[in-house]
């Protein structure tokens, strides 16, 4: 077809978002447009501000005041951004968020989309409610038979009432140091290693200002591992990526190691016996069907290698797409580059709102 007949797909890049990790979604998403592929896309840079505002901005760089606002109606079939005051801003094909955290990755602006028919990147409203909530996805991933940490789930609530009680709970179940995590919270957000009874209540009391829930796990001792998924748009099995080992200089992988340069090393591939390697992807796979994602997941493991344990850590349905983040190096260690890998997300998510549209929602007698 000549050039001039070709009509680009419009993506709306949805970056920014309310959560504590605005400042990273701001980041992948930059990266994610300025690796897209001009000759085939028309990008849409649409900021979600801290305060929750929708601006399409003129350029992926430019400041919020920059932009205009817009709103999305969840209206079937529409697909258009709207001014308030009026008019719209123009249909978009396809969505690509990638806001990290609260209201962006655990659900919320996925069932957005989901309820006006919209195509979009990544695993849908359920699996990435039940994905970034860590208490959920553990007792699904046991429920499957795979293999997670012990772990004590407490409710703030209770906190509030029973403070010596899940002291002792945590001491005698799973024994100091431990690791204090807000249920829903990424990028290693508000999580504390504690290692006495003397440091647990202000870990907790800080986890609980994240979250209503939250998760104490046994600290893993061991070599922490992530394995990139990426969904097969022709309906195969997913591709389960060669690993790659976190090794932070110093301490353990807290948010500043994750996003200050030279503050971890990152290998890929990971140093590690086939064997192993093979049965992490295997587990990938598997954890990424249990949790029912799609499109990508990010899957992270801790390895006791002398006793030969391999547990989940988390499966992360939004990863960082920033020029230090390991999934797209994962996946390009698979083969596949970063503006490849781009467009084989958004052909996932236009299969899937393909196969959505033919599902039934209203009771019909028509057997043929």
């Amino acid at each position: 077809m000549p050039t001039s007949q070709f009509k680009k797909l419009r993506v709306g890049v949805l970056f920014g978002g309310r959560s504590a990790e605005h400042e990273v979604s701001l980041a992948s998403g930059r990266a994610i447009m300025s690796n897209l592929d001009q000759s085939r896309y028309e990008i849409v840079p649409i900021l979600i501000t801290l305060e929750g505002s929708w601006r399409i901005l003129p350029k992926p760089e430019a400041e919020p005041e920059e932009g205009s606002e817009v709103f999305f109606p969840p209206v079937p079939g529409k697909n258009t951004l709207l001014f308030p005051e009026g008019g719209e801003a123009g249909i978009i094909d396809v969505f690509f968020p990638i806001i990290h955290g609260t209201f962006g990755e655990d659900g919320t602006l996925q069932g957005l989309l989901e309820m006006a028919g919209a195509a979009f990147v990544g695993p849908g409203c359920l699996s990435s409610a039940v994905s970034m909530d860590k208490t959920a996805a553990k007792a699904l991933l046991r429920a499957a038979g795979l293999p997670v940490l012990p772990s004590l789930n407490i409710i703030q609530s209770r906190w509030e009432v029973d403070r010596a009680g899940i002291i002792d709970d945590a001491s005698s179940d799973i024994g100091f140091p431990l690791f204090v995590k807000p249920a829903s919270t990424g990028s290693s957000v508000g999580i504390h290693r504690v290692e006495s009874a003397k440091e647990f209540t202000a870990a907790v009391d800080n986890a609980f200002s994240y979250d209503f829930k939250v998760l104490i796990e046994e600290e893993a001792k061991g070599r922490e591992l992530e394995c990139a998924v990426i969904e097969d748009p022709s309906g195969g099995p997913p591709l389960a990526s060669p690993l790659a080992e976190i090794r932070p200089l110093k301490g353990w992988y807290d948010y500043e190691a994750k996003y200050t340069l030279g503050k971890t090393e990152v290998i890929i591939p990971a140093d590690i016996s086939g064997g192993a390697k093979g049965k992490m992807q295997e587990i990938a796979r598997t954890a990424f069907g249990a949790l029912g994602c799609s499109g990508l997941a990010r899957v992270d493991f801790f390895f006791r290698e002398t006793r030969g344990e391999i547990y989940i850590n988390e499966l992360n349905t939004l990863p960082g797409f920033t020029e230090l983040s390991g999934y797209p190096k994962m996946i390009a260690k698979a083969g596949i580059d970063y503006s490849s890998m781009l467009d084989r997300l958004i052909e996932c998510a236009l299969a899937r709102q393909a196969r959505t549209n033919k599902r039934l929602y209203r009771k019909t007698d028509n057997l043929s």
